[in-house]
């Protein structure tokens, strides 16, 4: 695609900050660090912004949206009918305002990172796409389902470590609108094995590794247990419907 046609984000700090990224992938992360984000927002001395992934712009569906990461601080979204709190994730269209909180003033005033979204292609906010292949997860019998079109399969003899995994990822997906969240690697170690010290990444990637020959149809190509390389994982679940 011609570079003029690709979106772009205007970026605006509280302090005269001010440059342009080209959204030259389908997602695009946004967070304190350079080391762990596509944008970076430094400086950041109340260290109010995340410092791996805040939020991410993504494309799905042939729309793009702003996703948020769980973050403390949450993400917000100003358009010509307000500003909105970003509950998982929302459309974007050519003109919106991704708003950060850099910092609050002596006085309680807060101040923004603005992040402007334009695409000359013209984006239209969409209706979610509703994919044919999701997992759900049953907490009442603690059971694991994959449902491909509408047929429901039960996903069997999970390890107490898979179970533990699969519930934290979950149980983080709907405190977050039911958008997936990208879990860190210390994070998972603690959902996994409790506060014993000693376990390494290389003991959550088997984890990962021996779930996903259960849950993934093409365990090489996974789609539900998504990498977010150097970071962590995504799992993709809904919740039950009924």
């Amino acid at each position: 695609m011609n570079d003029q046609l690709l979106p772009v984000l205007d970026v605006h700090g509280p302090n005269g900050e001010s440059f342009s990224v080209k959204v030259v992938k389908d997602r695009v992360t946004i967070g304190r660090l350079s080391q762990y984000n596509d944008v970076s927002l430094e400086p950041d001395p109340q260290q109010f912004v995340t410092r791996k992934v805040h939020c991410a712009v993504e494309r799905d569906g042939g729309s793009w949206w702003i996703v948020d990461n769980a973050s403390v601080n949450r993400t917000f979204l100003r358009r010509t009918s307000g500003v909105q709190i970003v509950e998982g994730r929302a459309p974007l269209a050519d003109g919106d305002v991704i708003r950060v909180l850099a910092g609050v003033s002596d006085s309680g005033e807060p101040a923004y990172w603005e992040l402007t979204f334009s695409d000359p292609l013209g984006t239209r906010p969409a209706e979610p796409v509703r994919e044919a292949a999701y997992l759900e997860y049953d907490w009442i019998p603690a059971r694991l389902y994959r449902v491909v079109s509408g047929a429901r399969q039960e996903i069997e003899k999970l390890r107490p470590q898979e179970h533990k995994l699969v519930r934290y990822m979950d149980q983080q997906n709907r405190a977050n609108g039911n958008v997936p969240v990208m879990c860190g690697y210390e994070e998972l170690m603690t959902a996994i094995w409790g506060e014993v010290a000693g376990h390494t990444e290389t003991e959550v990637n088997h984890v990962i590794w021996e779930l996903r020959q259960k849950i993934e149809p093409k365990p090489n190509q996974p789609q539900f247990l998504q990498t977010v390389k150097g970071l962590g994982y995504r799992l993709e679940t809904r919740v039950m419907a009924g």
